[in-house]
């Protein structure tokens, strides 16, 4: 601290001028902008002008200007100082370490006046060149230069000091910077990677260009079955929960098949009331009931030439299974009101999530339909058991959601970990709603993992029902069977129904035995979860 009272209004300036450099660390990281600010501000408070930050290119070892305030472009461009040369000041104290004064430039024959800016100074002023080295645990990393009037009133001592501070705070955000780089360049290299690697072979392989994306070996049977079959006439169920794709797949058959070039027609039987169904897929003439006001098309005349996907054909009533077989068997169809049959030529492919067989054994699916549809049955995956392919649809979807919201977030390391280790009830369909949520709601250009557990935390809090093998499933309505115990559930809003037989008290109390009366261990002998096994254990009395 200097007792020359000369120096208190100068020392007041600097504290000033360090009280508004450190606002600037306060704010979002950008290294540029944050660095810039620095040396605007010693420049516009201080009079220390045309501030420089040299860092060493990794690639030629030079000392190269990165960033500047009130240097022209020229200036920055012969900027540039070979350190096994030795040149200037700035790569003195690159090698040294220590404070570059240079009093006057003019003077000094160490100084490379190549870099000095001059424009605006007149003949009679001279001009000083300071320079401090930008450390990292005591070894230089930088130099951070300017140059001031000679004739300046203030002491050089005071602007080495106040240099010493900005190099300091120049420093750390450098040093933040390349920490937040180090542990982010892998996610980016993610995203790119996965961006550069779809190949077309591998796009057509494995399903991604229809929006089908992983490799692992449940997915990759089942896209085995789904070329096999593509290009025939064969008609194909899709099985498995909801959110798996099953659309997906259809198109994906469809794309493959030699109708690729005739339409496409999805219809979704468990999202249209079953009072409209039947106009939906057959169509109608005009007056044939109350609102007929016109003429229109069904579904199944509009797939003709191409493909008919028929989403959740378990929900459709059995009156429409009847009429369905007779288009398929005939080929024709009979529009609601018509007289006469419309002719049809179209490749069926239906889908569902629940236990047909059941539904055919308890009288509500026709078995003659069953028959009909399920001639190539595909089962495909949840998303739990798709060992490696999570990461790679988050990645994915991720890169789409970016691009729809005009955004460019990346996962955390943490984040994917999250995302894979969580079970997806929902499968894809869930991942991505909890991916664009995410990205919406993130503060940075960061997902981090503390956003994807308050969100997955959310997700846990509905109550999904467990997936169970399609024999252990039965329809809402009563069994024929006697002596049975239920869960009542409905099944159409997405719950269980399951029936809890005597006979099947022998074998839960054998498998008891054999494992000593481990529920976990009798469970999976017995195929069940634990839940399922004590709930049977309650229900038939078996409890000790």
């Amino acid at each position: 601290m200097s007792d020359d009272p000369c120096d208190v209004p100068t020392m007041r300036e600097e504290l000033v001028t360090i009280l508004e450099m450190s606002k600037l660390l306060e704010k979002p990281l950008d290294p540029g902008n944050t660095i810039e600010g620095i040396l605007r501000l010693i420049s516009q408070l201080c009079g220390l002008n045309c501030g420089r930050v040299a860092l060493p290119n990794e690639t030629t070892g030079a000392m190269e200007i990165y960033h500047h305030y009130g240097l022209s472009e020229a200036n920055v461009e012969h900027g540039r100082f070979d350190l096994r040369k030795g040149e200037g000041v700035t790569g003195h104290v690159m090698r040294t370490g220590s404070i570059g004064l240079v009093p006057d430039v003019d003077d000094e024959p160490l100084f490379v006046r190549r870099v000095a800016e001059t424009s605006g100074v007149t003949l009679n002023e001279r001009l000083a060149f300071i320079a401090v080295p930008i450390l990292e645990a005591g070894s230089p990393i930088g130099v951070l230069s300017v140059q001031r009037e000679t004739d300046m009133a203030q002491p050089f001592h005071l602007d080495i000091s106040l240099l010493r501070v900005a190099s300091a705070m120049i420093g750390q955000v450098l040093r933040i910077n390349e920490f937040v780089e180090e542990k982010t360049s892998h996610l980016v290299q993610e995203n790119q990677t996965l961006r550069n690697t779809l190949t077309a072979e591998e796009m057509v392989n494995n399903g991604v260009a229809h929006g089908v994306i992983g490799s692992s070996p449940a997915l990759m049977d089942a896209l085995k079955q789904a070329n096999q079959v593509a290009d025939t006439e064969a008609p194909i169920l899709l099985l498995g929960e909801s959110g798996t794709g099953k659309e997906k797949f259809a198109r994906m058959i469809h794309q493959q098949s030699s109708r690729s070039e005739q339409p496409f027609i999805s219809i979704n039987c468990s999202a249209i009331p079953a009072e409209l169904q039947e106009a939906e897929l057959f169509g109608h003439v005009k007056g044939s009931f109350t609102g007929a006001t016109s003429a229109k098309s069904g579904k199944l005349v509009l797939a003709d030439g191409g493909t008919l996907f028929l989403d959740e054909i378990g929900d459709m009533p059995l009156s429409l299974q009847a009429k369905l077989l007779r288009t398929l068997q005939e080929k024709q169809v009979d529009p609601v009101g018509a007289t006469h049959s419309i002719p049809v030529d179209f490749r069926l492919i239906s889908a569902t999530h629940a236990p047909l067989m059941d539904y055919v054994n308890q009288g509500h699916f026709r078995l003659d339909l069953f028959y009909r549809i399920n001639v190539v049955p595909i089962e495909l995956p949840a998303l739990r058991h798709r060992d490696g392919d999570i990461r790679r649809i988050a990645l994915h979807h991720l890169n789409e959601i970016n691009h729809q919201h005009s955004r460019n977030v990346v996962l955390s390391r943490g984040a994917l970990a999250l995302l894979e280790n969580f079970p997806w009830p929902g499968n894809v369909r869930q991942l991505i709603n909890v991916l664009e949520r995410a990205v919406l709601t993130s503060e940075s250009n960061q997902i981090d993992d503390s956003l994807v557990h308050a969100i997955l935390a959310n997700e846990g809090a509905i109550n999904l029902p467990e997936r169970t093998n399609p024999e252990e499933l039965s329809d809402a309505l009563p069994s024929p069977t006697t002596n049975t115990y239920h869960e009542h559930h409905d099944i159409h809003a997405g719950r269980r129904y399951e029936w809890v037989r005597h006979e099947e008290a022998k074998s839960i109390r054998d498998a008891l035995h054999e494992v000593e009366g481990n529920k976990t261990q009798a469970a999976q002998l017995l195929n069940l979860t634990v839940r399922q096994l004590r709930y049977r254990i309650q229900k038939l009395n078996l409890d000790p």
